[in-house]
Parts: structure tokens; sequence; C-alpha cells
């Protein structure tokens, strides 16, 4: 059996047959010694093997590792748990546009993976503040325990905006405040451009174009994100600017998800562009 971290054979030794289960836990502990996290495994079965329910060393031909710090693991961490609420969410929608029902086994994969979200939500607001407690505590509730699949996915767009912000927040964390100062005189360069495109979003949502505006406002609400997060790593007094953008996505997923473009469309052409302008002053 070859333990492998990335093409680099790992010095570490097994002098006894030990199921995988004991195998990852010692490599676990190996890599805590070295100020290191299992980010990732890769496990490949000798020929024969393929179908082992549970593999064990003699068993194995591969064990594949990917190794990092500890902001590779939270980077990893919060990435799989935006992949989960995209497909979560996703799964849901089509069950509600199908006219279906959740089957038993969805029921049961929602309930693991709900738990799975609180769990990680717990454990990651060790590391992140949390722009609003409340507001993200009653998210993870009303996925975990209402009955309305609107209401899930609409709790998952607050789960989602926070974890997309502590993810940014996390590659960011080795910018400073000089290099965010010059990032921000950009936005002040191109504000009347993007003032211009939620103009535009807001003006499809009226127009009952919604898909054409989330196309658009996806990589427009990630510049102020951004914005947001340079500001505050240039002038921290001003970090309100995270609380209320977050806020807004957050009234803005929810009024998507109950079809009120109205609303959707003042949140764009009046709450954005205003924030966009308090960003830029």
């Amino acid at each position: 059996m070859q333990i492998l971290a990335g093409d680099e054979p790992l010095q570490f030794e097994l002098h006894e047959t030990l199921p995988f289960g004991k195998i990852l836990a010692h490599l676990q502990e190996w890599a805590a010694k070295h100020n290191l996290y299992i980010i990732d495994y890769y496990v490949q079965a000798k020929p024969g093997f393929e179908k082992e329910v549970e593999l064990n060393s003699d068993q194995i031909e591969v064990i594949r590792l990917e190794l990092g710090d500890r902001h590779a693991l939270l980077g990893s961490n919060l990435r799989s748990l935006i992949d989960y609420a995209d497909r979560a969410g996703i799964h849901l929608a089509r069950t509600i546009q199908s006219g279906g029902a959740l089957s038993e086994k969805d029921q049961e994969d929602l309930a693991a993976g709900g738990a799975f979200i609180a769990e990680s939500l717990q454990t990651l607001q060790n590391y992140f503040h949390v722009t609003n407690k409340t507001t993200l505590a009653e998210a993870i509730r009303q996925f975990n325990q209402n009955p309305d699949l609107v209401e899930k996915i609409n709790a998952l767009a607050v789960i989602q905006n926070q974890l997309k912000l502590w993810l940014r927040q996390l590659e960011f964390a080795q910018v400073t405040p000089a290099q965010a100062e010059e990032k921000i005189q950009q936005l002040r360069e191109r504000q009347s451009e993007f003032d211009a495109e939620l103009e535009k979003i807001a003006a499809k949502f009226s127009q009952g174009r919604e898909h054409e505006a989330l196309e658009l406002l996806e990589s427009v609400t990630q510049t102020l994100i951004d914005a947001a997060l340079f500001i505050q790593i240039a002038n921290p007094e001003r970090s309100e600017s995270i609380e209320k953008l977050i806020e807004l996505l957050n009234q803005l997923a929810a009024a998507m998800d109950a079809h009120d473009l109205v609303t959707a469309a003042d949140l764009v052409d009046f709450d954005l562009r205003d924030l966009l302008r308090e960003l830029c002053r």
C-alpha cells in the first residue's frame, strides 16, 4: 500500500493490517503533529477488492492525500458547504416546479444535510464573524424545521450569502490596507458603470425578465461584496457596509423566491444603488 501526499510518498508507515477508518485516524494524528490537516483523500483498491464495503491496508493500492494548513481547510469546508447549498436549492426548486413532493429518502437526506450545515456553521463561527447571528440562526431553523420548500430555499439563500462572504474574507486575508485602498479607487472610477448596470437589472425585474436580471446581478453583487470587504480592510470603522449589503441580499433572495419582482426591482434600483454610492464616497 502506498500513501501519497499529492504525488510524493508520505513518510508514514503501518506495521499491522488495519481497516481504512483506523488508517485515516492515524493519518490525521500524523498531520496534526506536523501542523497540517487532511483536506481531502482518495482511496484506490487493489484489483479484485473494488467492491469491498470497507477496505483494509492489505486491500488498498494507494491512499492519496491532499494536505494543507488551517486556511486551506477552512476554504475547503466553505466551498463544500456552498456547493451543497447549491445542489440542495436546485433540487428543491425542481421539486416545486414539478408540483411533486419530496420522497422519504429526499427528506432523510435533507435532514442529514441540515444537521451537517448546522454543525459546520457552529464550528465556522469560531473563526469568522457572523454579520447577523439572529438572521443566520433563524435561517438554519427554517431550513431544518419548516416543511415549506419555498421557505427552505429562502433559508438556503441566507446561509449561502454568509458562507460566500466568509470565503471571500478568507481569500482577502493577505490584502493590505494600501492594496485595499487602491481597489476602492478603481471602484470609484467605475461607479457610473456599475450604477448603470444596477439600473438595467432593476428594469429587467420590472419587465418580468428575472432570469436575465439574475445573470447580470451575480457579477455586480460580487463586485459590491468585494468593495465592502476592501473598505473594511482599508477602514475598519466602516464595517457596517458589509452587514447592510448582506441584509439587502437576503431581502432580495426572499423577494425572488416569493416571485415579488416589484420589490426585487426596488431593492436593486434604490437600496443597492444607494449602497454603491455610499461605498464609493
